[in-house]
């Protein structure tokens, strides 16, 4: 397909207008016309409705439009990665998960700063299937998530495992306690984090079946900052609660019966990229660091 006839088609699906999508192309309204037609030619529908009110994307459109929406991102992403060689010699894309990146990859990625400075460096973050669709996409180079897929020609890591521990805000008057029984959390006022498989069976297996948190969060970092202004407890890794406990704005609640299944993370990379010189320093930094590689 041809990138100017995809791009005049995303952009028409967004502005609905003719008009609109030719002054953001920077064309004339016959060229947007001229393209829409050739496409709908070779897919054989038409892609829009028209009439003199309005522009509506048709069913067609809207089974082409995620597809068109990744052509064009992944050629923009390929436009940077070799525009970002110069002046550099080499560049390395990483995508992991926020909670990862906060706790974990902050210092490596500093460190790789400045120990390469001749190499060029992107981030990506997302949930664990948004980074494995990085990485089918290509648009990085190493994967670093909780959830390991299984999808040939690449290669599967298991890093590091990371601890699910209670927390409290210091001095809460929530419990007093030093340690809580698995099966008391239906009682507490619980800031419900979903870590995923196997967390999942093991909640589901430690809490009434009709249990409903009263706060549900889908972002760590929000949990602890409701944890520290007192509004319960939570279950999150140790690695985004090591500082807030080593400074004493957050203590830990241990957890006595059946505790939660620690949380294995994992490096995931296209086997054809492992020797990739920017991928292997990354790598050797990460076993400097101590992680199992």
């Amino acid at each position: 397909m041809d990138f100017e006839q995809l791009r005049a088609f995303y952009t028409l699906a967004q502005t609905k207008n003719f008009t609109k999508a030719a002054e953001m192309l920077h064309l004339v309204q016959s060229t947007v016309t001229m393209r829409i037609k050739q496409l709908e030619d070779k897919v054989g529908k038409p892609l829009f409705t028209r009439d003199k009110r309005s522009v509506e994307i048709t069913q067609a459109g809207l089974t082409l439009l995620p597809y068109a929406e990744r052509i064009l991102k992944l050629a923009n992403e390929a436009l940077s990665e070799v525009a970002s060689l110069q002046p550099y010699e080499d560049y390395l894309s990483i995508g992991s998960l926020n909670s990862i990146w906060t706790s974990t990859l902050e210092p490596l990625l500093k460190e790789y700063h400045y120990r390469y400075p001749q190499i060029a460096i992107s981030t990506k973050t997302g949930h664990s299937s948004d980074v494995i669709q990085y990485l089918l996409d290509n648009m990085i180079q190493i994967g670093i998530v909780y959830i390991p897929p299984s999808l040939p020609n690449f290669e599967v890591i298991p890093t590091w495992e990371d601890e699910i521990v209670l927390v409290c805000k210091a001095g809460d008057s929530v419990t007093a306690a030093t340690h809580v029984d698995a099966r008391e959390l239906r009682n507490l006022p619980l800031l419900y984090v979903n870590w995923g498989p196997p967390f999942d069976e093991w909640i589901r297996q430690t809490l009434p079946r009709n249990y409903v948190p009263k706060l549900h969060v889908d972002k760590a970092e929000l949990a602890i900052d409701l944890v520290k202004e007192g509004l319960g407890v939570s279950l999150l890794t140790r690695s985004t609660v090591k500082a807030d406990l080593a400074a004493g704005s957050l203590k830990e609640l241990r957890i006595v019966g059946s505790k939660p299944p620690k949380r294995s993370a994992y490096i995931v990379l296209p086997k054809d990229k492992k020797n990739k010189p920017s991928v292997e320093k990354w790598l050797s930094l990460m076993k400097e660091f101590g992680y199992s590689i």
